[in-house]
């Protein structure tokens, strides 16, 4: 593509401009191609500028910067916020696909993998061939793709978007991150239907406070963003947003969890659940149903409800959405249940204290004997968070066992220090060993017990001193299913 063609939509001063024919984009010097273009991003880590030389000895013809530069031979382009310009060049240079798609983004703290696989089943439901992206990966109608981060970086999202244009999706359905908002990453997209699922404690080594983390979301709410948007109303930040928001939009609530729930366009009631699914009665502006669900917890019955939203929204009569609803039968990861020998265990992402306190809640409500708890905290980030997430686990289950999760560079002996500083009166222990921890619920555990494997969800990894080894906890959990049946 023409460099000037690359620029249009961008506020950009230009030095040796010289409208060569840009073949790709990198923000990593090592990714440079003959023709192609560089991000020079300032990070936090990581600043471009310092390997803009290095670019252009690989072949670079041009380099977009925020500083004025004047390098003889090559294109330098100044803007504002590099990372807005390499999301809005993105699509640029992609050729805007989400222009030729229905794009759903899911954003919050909890719950947004869980609402982007439910709205692929509806989404599927309803006819269309459904790209997704989020934490668990890339998957084009079911199809695993790739793995990557929750929103992947501009470049690559816009070159995963194009393609899923090119073998034919008609939607997408997205994670969009606080992270992702903040850092520019989805500039260059149009979202047609926004849904906001939640605000909860996380990420706050990032974002430094609540007000911060709130706002990063909140960027997505905006017309030049996004066209429509649904709102929980059972989250205060959720009901703060609607308050702002310009789009048109629909808001949701759950009858058993708000006293104000009349106050939602779609609303949650009659909720009845089994050790195998639940059922609740929504009422709509176009109609009133009943909703049957395979996912267990009552966070499930609220997902439900965002996605009920953002298919109406979408043209989608409510029959087929429950017929999409009822059909999904697993999110990897997210409640995830095995039966080992008459002890239900089940494995969860939860890493936040919400999410933990949802997940012990909701083991308890199937659970006759005792819940147990298994989890750590992830090194490096929201320190704040661990005792927190101690004291829940005393407090809703009856035996806590601290174990690793990502330490990165920290030590687990320190993080399971801080966790264990909001365990309370209730027995527990520490066992650093995940494999070991895993064995050692099982083996205390009886039958009619729940055991609950927090944290790690389907990541098949376990990231310490920056090394990501190979481990899952499904894997664990069926080797000493095998081993029983031995």
């Amino acid at each position: 593509m023409k460099l000037s063609k690359l620029l249009e939509g961008i506020d950009a001063e230009c030095n040796n401009f010289e409208d060569a024919d840009i073949k790709s984009l990198t923000h990593n010097s090592k990714e440079v191609e003959n023709g192609g273009l560089f991000f020079a991003i300032e990070g936090t880590k990581v600043n471009g500028c310092e390997f803009i030389l290095d670019a252009i000895a690989s072949g670079a013809s041009a380099v977009v910067s925020s500083k004025d530069l004047n390098i003889s031979g090559v294109t330098t382009i100044k803007v504002d916020d590099v990372r807005e310009a390499m999301s809005k060049m993105s699509a640029n240079f992609y050729g805007h696909p989400d222009k030729d798609m229905l794009i759903f983004g899911v954003t919050g703290t909890n719950g947004k993998t869980t609402s982007t696989y439910m709205l692929a089943s509806v989404l599927k439901e309803a006819g269309h061939k459904v790209g997704v992206i989020g934490t668990n990966g890339v998957f084009l109608n079911g199809v695993k793709l790739d793995s990557n981060l929750t929103t992947p970086d501009p470049i690559y999202l816009l070159k995963t978007l194009a393609f899923f244009k090119e073998k034919g999706a008609t939607a997408v359905c997205m994670e969009v991150s606080a992270h992702a908002l903040e850092l520019q990453k989805t500039r260059g997209i149009m979202t047609d239907i926004a849904l906001f699922t939640n605000l909860t404690q996380d990420h706050l080594d990032f974002f430094s406070n609540m007000d911060n983390y709130g706002e990063a979301k909140a960027k997505l709410f905006s017309k030049d963003m996004s066209k429509m948007a649904v709102f929980n109303l059972d989250d205060d930040f959720g009901k703060e947003l609607f308050l702002r928001t310009d789009l048109p939009a629909l808001t949701y609530s759950r009858e058993r969890v708000n006293p104000n729930f009349n106050d939602a366009n779609i609303i949650a009631s009659n909720e009845a659940h089994n050790t195998s699914s639940q059922t609740f009665t929504v009422k709509t502006p176009v109609g009133e149903e009943e909703i049957e669900l395979s996912l267990l917890g009552g966070f499930n019955v609220s997902n439900a409800l965002g996605v009920i939203g953002a298919g109406i929204l979408a043209g989608i009569d409510l029959e087929t959405i429950k017929r999409g609803l009822k059909s999904l039968q697993k999110v990897d990861g997210r409640f995830n249940s095995y039966d080992v020998n008459g002890i239900r265990v089940v494995i969860d992402y939860a890493h936040t204290p919400d999410g933990l306190c949802n997940i012990l809640k909701s083991a308890r409500e199937i659970t006759d004997g005792r819940v147990i708890s298994v989890f750590g905290c992830g090194g490096n980030r929201d320190r704040a968070k661990r005792s927190i997430m101690g004291k829940i686990s005393s407090d809703l289950a009856d035996y806590t066992i601290v174990t690793t999760d990502n330490p990165r560079y920290e030590r687990p002996e320190d993080i399971a220090r801080d966790v264990a500083l909001g365990l309370t009166e209730k027995p527990y222990s520490v066992e650093l060993d995940r494999k070991k921890a895993i064995r050692l619920a099982i083996s205390m555990a009886k039958e009619g017990d729940t055991i609950v494997l927090a944290g790690k969800g389907a990541e098949p990894y376990i990231d310490m001193l920056g090394v990501k080894t190979p481990y899952e906890d499904r894997r664990v959990v069926e080797e000493i299913m095998s081993e029983l049946k031995k």
